[in-house]
């Protein structure tokens, strides 16, 4: 409907108007030229007013009103050529302007009569909001806040606050958007966007950002500008009881998919995506009581949110469960139902998962001495698959570990202290610069050690009180490593 009523407004707009104000000097004007819509910057031309006048700074302005909106020049005007009788015609887009002669008019003639010689400054910086929603709007639903704003490209110390609105979640999303000006004068375009999520149903106002700057002015001076655009409120329907969302999908998947043995988990992982909606209004599964003989224990959950194109937010939650049987056989599994509000369809609609059966084999009879041997076995190999995942993922930090105390061992203050440091940032993450800022500091006994090292590093040997105690620093430290690996390091080195 917007588009139809701009394309409208422009088939039915007037042509463009101009007007010729004297200015405070003899020989200066001010020219004011007016057309319906929003118009680009590039659209009037201003060469040929350059053979007989010298041009000022080109103000442009744009008023927008709920039935109308047009876009307003303001151009200085020297006369240079003494021969200059009016002031030319001038092409805008497909159009033109009058042209205007130099003699006062009765209207400019009133005018300076009636009023002071310079017009009015308007403001440099217009800021126009829009809410980037078709249809209904329920809370938690997500939708785009856009905000446009137009101002000149020497705006100094530009400051955009946040939106206000209590009865909205707000996010700000990084993707801001510069125009810069077509041509010198011109004011350029910034578009910077929101995600916003009702809180509860209800008409709420949302208050638009507060744009701050200024202007520089004559002989060094600036003008402080602040603009903000109208308040919008937006109107937030009553959710219905079911999650609402664009999109949600509902999956499950089984690992061993072919089945276990008895005593042996197969891992059941379900999985809910969902776009257009809010994540923590999704209830928990309803689970179906399972047969008999078979359990189920859950085996952890997990959610991410984030946002993808077009204001959608994509939501995803997972379950997992660990599902066992006691006795040999086949278990069917009860279909899901999840019932949903699709917003695109305006209908409750369902995410369904079929009945699943499951097969649980017999564990194989052996001799009375196999199960023991299988069971050593199985525990060997259980020993070394933690072992190698340990130091798969420890190894960064025990190699730190153990450069650390070879340092300490050499009694060298500066290697040591490096060394405790790329240990400390791999025990603790993050980045330490100073032994003090160490958790560990916090430890009366080891603080007075790692300030004795500081002490060591920095100070002057003639005020260093001495080396710092080596192997009580290094004994000290292992209590906060992995007890037998930090043993075992400082022993090596």
């Amino acid at each position: 409907m917007i588009f139809w009523a701009l394309l409208a407004t422009q088939v039915q707009a007037a042509p463009p108007r101009a007007e010729l104000l004297p200015g405070a000097n003899e020989g200066d004007w001010l020219l004011v030229i007016e057309a319906d819509g929003q118009r680009r910057s590039d659209e009037l031309s201003l060469t040929p007013l350059l053979r007989q006048f010298a041009v000022g700074r080109v103000t442009m302005s744009r008023v927008t009103t709920e039935v109308k909106s047009l876009t307003r020049w303001q151009i200085p005007l020297h006369r240079v050529a003494r021969e200059a009788s009016q002031v030319p015609s001038l092409s805008l887009g497909e159009e033109h302007t009058p042209p205007l002669p130099l003699s006062a008019s009765p209207s400019s003639t009133q005018n300076q009569a009636d009023s002071p010689a310079e017009a009015p400054r308007p403001s440099p910086v217009e800021l126009q909001t829009s809410v980037l929603h078709q249809g209904p709007l329920y809370p938690g639903q997500p939708f785009l806040y856009q905000l446009t704003l137009w101002l000149p490209d020497n705006m100094e110390a530009p400051n955009l606050s946040e939106p206000v609105g209590p009865g909205f979640t707000i996010r700000r999303l990084g993707n801001d958007q510069w125009e810069s000006p077509a041509s010198p004068g011109m004011p350029g375009r910034l578009t910077r966007k929101w995600l916003l999520q009702a809180k509860t149903p209800g008409l709420h106002p949302l208050e638009s950002p507060r744009f701050q700057g200024r202007m520089p002015g004559q002989r060094g001076a600036s003008e402080s500008f602040s603009a903000r655009a109208a308040t919008q409120f937006v109107k937030v329907d009553k959710a219905p009881v079911e999650p609402v969302a664009s999109s949600l999908v509902l999956s499950q998947q089984f690992i061993p998919a072919t089945g276990a043995r008895v005593g042996e988990p197969i891992i059941r992982i379900l999985t809910l995506v969902m776009e257009g909606g809010d994540g923590n209004r999704v209830p928990q599964l309803a689970m179906p009581p399972l047969p008999a003989h078979m359990q189920a224990r859950p085996d952890g959950e997990q959610q991410q949110e984030r946002f993808v194109a077009k204001g959608a937010l994509r939501f995803e939650r997972q379950w997992r469960q660990a599902l066992t049987a006691d006795v040999a056989g086949d278990y069917p599994l009860p279909a899901l139902d999840l019932p949903w509000f699709n917003t695109q369809s305006g209908q409750i609609e369902h995410a369904r998962l079929p009945a699943q059966t499951l097969h649980f084999a017999p564990v194989p009879v052996s001799p009375a001495d196999e199960p023991a041997a299988a069971g050593e076995l199985l525990l060997y190999w259980v020993l070394a698959i933690l072992l190698l995942r340990a130091l798969w993922r420890h190894w960064p930090r025990w190699r730190a570990f153990y450069r650390l105390q070879s340092a300490l061992a050499q009694r060298e203050p500066d290697s040591s202290r490096w060394a405790l440091l790329s240990w400390a940032d791999l025990r603790w993450g993050g980045s330490h610069l100073h032994l003090a800022h160490l958790p560990c500091h916090s430890d009366p006994a080891i603080g007075f050690l790692l300030d004795a090292l500081d002490r060591a590093c920095f100070a002057l040997p003639a005020t260093s009180g001495g080396e710092p105690d080596w192997q009580a620093l290094g004994k000290g430290l292992c209590a906060f490593e992995t007890f037998a690996i930090a043993y075992s390091l400082r022993k090596l080195a």
